[in-house]
């Protein structure tokens, strides 16, 4: 069975952020949501990962260098397809996952099943869904069980707007169809290079085009504003609790914030208002008091906090007790 090289996407501005920085490094829960991505793309094992920069690239590469991956320029902002092809140097043997930097809720279960659709096919796969305002994304027009286009906001008939299942960009190409990007052509509105064109091209060659339906479109599409980026923050956040939950945490109230690489062991309580960030490591049978600030700390087992601390690059020794309004600093 083949491996995957993933490539993603992530050299757009981001005009809709009205910001100097890099879309794909505003942060998720104390992370860049690039970083989420990556780390979902690496739990799939691939043969590569190839991340496509552009704008602020510099932020963004200084960013990488934390993962094993590879980085490709786009140094026009000339489409999609344009953008895949820069990276395609990366590709070794094997079918090609393309994801998006901006696509943080993204789950390894959601790509996992994505996977397994394609591999029953074995034919280019894109993973669609429905929204009821799909202003501003592509269009997906079926004809029977294969996609027949896909038709981007800017070129969509008065009728083809008011179709409601749309392109997330997530696609799957086998490795005998990557050829096929080079066939893609710019005409169209904003004279780019789309990768939806690919479906056109594979038609016009007898090759079919296959949507995969997923039912919950926040997690599939991009962030693209300040109020996609607070929705996003709210998810991950109750994402990161509910994970806590099952292993056997307690959280008097969903009013915490704790970030996606904070570890807590069983049997801790985790009281209101608390911010807990960083590489920090709570052992079990931990009380943190409420409105305490813990960032990049070690909480060894059986630590009291009794609230309202703050403590940051601290080693909290097994046992303790922290008296109400301690600060504590390495």
């Amino acid at each position: 069975m083949k491996q995957f090289n993933i490539i993603i996407l992530a050299a757009g501005k981001g005009e809709r952020m009205l910001s100097k920085k890099p879309k794909v490094m505003h942060e998720i829960m104390g992370k860049p949501m690039i970083g989420y991505v990556i780390e979902r793309a690496m739990d799939l094992n691939p043969v590569s990962i190839t991340v496509v920069t552009g704008f602020g690239r510099e932020k963004v590469e200084a960013f990488l260098d934390r993962y094993s991956v590879n980085y490709s320029v786009q140094t026009e902002q000339k489409g999609t397809a344009h953008a895949v092809l820069s990276a395609k140097g990366f590709i070794s043997n094997g079918d090609l996952l393309i994801l998006y930097g901006d696509v943080p809720l993204i789950e390894y279960a959601t790509l996992d099943n994505f996977i397994a659709f394609y591999r029953k096919y074995g034919d280019i796969s894109f993973m669609t869904t429905s929204v009821n305002d799909p202003s501003g994304y592509g269009r997906v027009i079926f004809e029977g069980d294969n996609i027949k286009d896909i038709i981007e906001d800017a070129d969509a008939t008065f009728e083809e707007k008011t179709i409601k299942e749309i392109n997330t960009g997530i696609c799957i190409i086998p490795d005998k169809h990557i050829p096929l990007l080079e066939n893609i052509e710019n005409n169209n509105k904003k004279g780019e290079y789309y990768l939806t064109d690919i479906c056109k091209v594979a038609k016009t060659r007898g090759f079919s085009v296959k949507g995969y339906h997923h039912d919950i479109s926040s997690e599939v599409l991009g962030v693209n504003g300040r109020k996609e980026l607070l929705d996003a923050n709210q998810t991950m956040k109750n994402n990161v609790i509910d994970k806590h939950l099952k292993n056997g945490v307690t959280f008097i109230d969903r009013n915490t914030y704790v970030e996606a690489d904070v570890t807590i062991g069983r049997d801790t309580v985790i009281y209101p208002n608390s911010f807990i960030s960083g590489i920090t490591k709570i052992g079990g049978d931990v009380i943190v008091g409420p409105n305490t600030i813990i960032r990049d700390s070690t909480i060894h087992d059986g630590v009291h906090i009794e609230g309202f601390c703050f403590i940051e690059k601290a080693d909290i020794k097994e046992g303790a007790v922290i008296d109400t309004f301690s600060r504590i600093k390495r």
